[in-house]
């Protein structure tokens, strides 16, 4: 029975998606807008040598960057630990980036936080899109996820299979750009908060978090609004690029920082002498995946038991 529903709602999708123009097309409550076509511009960067040196650099800020996201994860979790009673910030429902749905987020923040996020996908994924081709791994396709047709959820890459074939060194620049990128926009909204056109940053993170450590009420529409378009702009994309960045950069599987990790597992196998089986590659990797979960895991919900 349940195959037989499967095929009927993998039928109705694809007819529904031979009648969307070229470009669109629909999944489970996700619209995708895409293309497969490649970009001259994204080639030019691409071939240029400083970028070679500009993706050398985000390996090892990737390196630094995974380090100290186990330390922040490593010491949330114990302080979680010794939390004796639960907050704001140990909701489930805040750990989603959902205006309305996250305490923290208001729906007044909703268009900063969708410009954000929007922002730290593009170009996150435009650096693995140009590392691609730096490479001579061509972009099979590209494009941007949409929640309900709306919300955007993530950008993507779809690299072609010449990625496999491609040196150790083209495959770690692919992966750990998209970090760099990240961090990089994080740091240009930050100096933008640090100047005399905005709020401070302390004036925006009090307004947005500060009230879950004191017992006060979320912010309102009119508090919002009180801080000014930049400065929420600016709050935003400096947060959320860090968080995506950071997140990304740890070592679980399906994450940039997962293979990472299992391509610096290879090239140190390759360096040692040592035969490394991608059977054990994957095994270590995974190992390291459910450690960093279940750290995450023990920092959100441990005060809640």
């Amino acid at each position: 029975m349940f195959e037989a529903v499967q095929k009927r709602a993998t039928a109705a999708r694809d007819a529904v998606n031979a009648r969307l123009p070229p470009g669109l097309r629909v999944d489970v409550l996700t619209l995708y807008w895409y293309s497969t076509r490649s970009s001259e511009r994204i080639d030019r960067l691409a071939a240029r040598p400083a970028w070679r040196r500009w993706t050398d650099l985000s390996m090892l800020v990737l390196l630094v960057v995974q380090v100290a996201g186990l330390l922040v994860v490593g010491l949330a979790a114990v302080q979680a630990l010794g939390q004796e009673s639960a907050t704001a910030l140990n909701d489930p429902a805040n750990t989603v980036a959902i205006p309305g749905v996250n305490a923290f987020m208001p729906l007044a923040s909703t268009p900063y936080v969708v410009a954000a996020l929007l922002v730290a996908t593009v170009v996150h994924e435009g650096g693995h899109a140009v590392a691609c081709r730096a490479a001579q791994v061509p972009v099979r396709e590209w494009g941007l996820a949409l929640l309900l047709g709306i919300v955007p959820l993530a950008g993507y890459v779809m690299p072609g299979e010449e990625l496999d074939a491609a040196s150790l060194r083209d495959r770690l620049r692919i992966y750990a750009i998209g970090v760099f990128h990240n961090l990089l926009v994080a740091g240009v909204a930050l100096l933008v908060l640090l100047s005399p056109l905005t709020a401070t940053p302390e004036a925006a993170f009090v307004e947005y978090f500060g009230w879950a450590a004191v017992g006060e009420a979320p912010p309102t529409a009119a508090t919002v609004a009180d801080l000014g378009i930049l400065t929420n702009l600016a709050f935003w994309l400096a947060l959320l690029n860090a968080n995506f960045g950071l997140l990304n950069a740890l070592p679980v599987s399906v994450l940039d920082g997962g293979r990472v990790l299992s391509l610096a597992i290879e090239g140190l196998g390759d360096r040692t002498g040592t035969d490394v089986s991608p059977r054990a590659r994957w095994v270590l990797v995974h190992v390291a995946s459910v450690a960093v979960v279940a750290l995450v895991a023990v920092a959100i919900f441990a005060p809640l038991f």
